[in-house]
């Protein structure tokens, strides 16, 4: 079905679950604190064509005028997803971990004069699927796959995929995955300012599977872990050697520049 051609109330809905919320507030008001700071500072406020609400441990972000053209969804979802990608680099050192959902369908927002109401068919298609789902990370919607012509995906059920916002690493596979990478490969390029973070999040993810008492919550950090292990394979086992040392990719490459680099993009 051409999404193009649904009803007037349709819209791209990006549903964000901060995971372990509850703990989070009983434990570290600090922390939570410091969340909504850099929720309150992601790139999806700068950009008008997103309305953005955020209670207690959702976030929800919508398009707010209609897509005309498949440009124009492909820019939607485009943005979507780099709205997680912004949440997840924004956060990395509070080691949070979140879970999103990616949809498209029915959904009513209205600011009335006291409250804000908002409701719809992809909001509960996005609440369901999302406490369903024992992993981290970005999900998108099957039915809006074809307008997502820049991130890589891999099939997580019969309704969803898992969305690799890990665009570095992904880099790494245009090289062949082999490494180590010639050092000038890396310096006289932008394409890895972000390996670091990328790495960081595996670290996070490996430790907990070690950590975790809870097993429901150690298996959400393993699923989300094996789904980076399908992609990319080997990467991972000499990441894992080198407890995810981003160095490892290029030992002789200067990466004090390449990480100034990141600083002034």
């Amino acid at each position: 079905m051409d999404v193009s051609y649904n009803t007037m109330n349709d819209r791209y809905l990006l549903y964000i679950d901060i995971l372990g919320f509850s703990n989070l507030v009983t434990d570290n008001y600090t922390k939570v604190s410091t969340l909504f700071e850099r929720i309150n500072d992601l790139n999806v406020h700068r950009h008008n064509v997103f309305q953005t609400i955020v209670f207690s441990d959702t976030i929800l972000i919508f398009n707010r005028d209609k897509a005309l053209s498949n440009h124009g969804h492909e820019y939607l979802v485009m943005l979507a997803c780099e709205f997680v990608q912004d949440l997840i680099f924004r956060s990395i050192d509070l080691e949070i971990p979140f879970r999103a959902i990616l949809t498209y369908d029915e959904f009513h927002y209205k600011r009335l004069e006291n409250i804000e109401a908002y409701y719809g068919a992809a909001l509960l298609k996005a609440y369901f699927k999302e406490k369903q789902i024992n992993a981290q990370g970005l999900f998108i919607d099957k039915k809006i796959l074809k307008y997502n012509n820049i991130y890589k995906t891999l099939s997580f059920d019969k309704d969803f995929d898992f969305v690799f916002l890990t665009q570095n690493l992904d880099r790494l596979l245009f090289y062949g995955g082999e490494l180590p990478i010639d050092a000038s490969f890396i310096e006289e390029s932008v394409e890895f300012t972000g390996i670091d973070v990328e790495l960081k999040m595996l670290k996070i993810l490996k430790q907990n599977i070690k950590t975790q008492q809870d097993s429901r919550i150690r298996g959400k950090y393993l699923q989300t872990y094996e789904l980076y292990r399908q992609r990319y394979g080997k990467l991972i086992n000499k990441f894992e050697e080198s407890d995810f040392d981003y160095r490892v990719i290029s030992p002789d490459a200067d990466w004090t520049e390449i990480n100034d680099k990141r600083n002034v993009l």
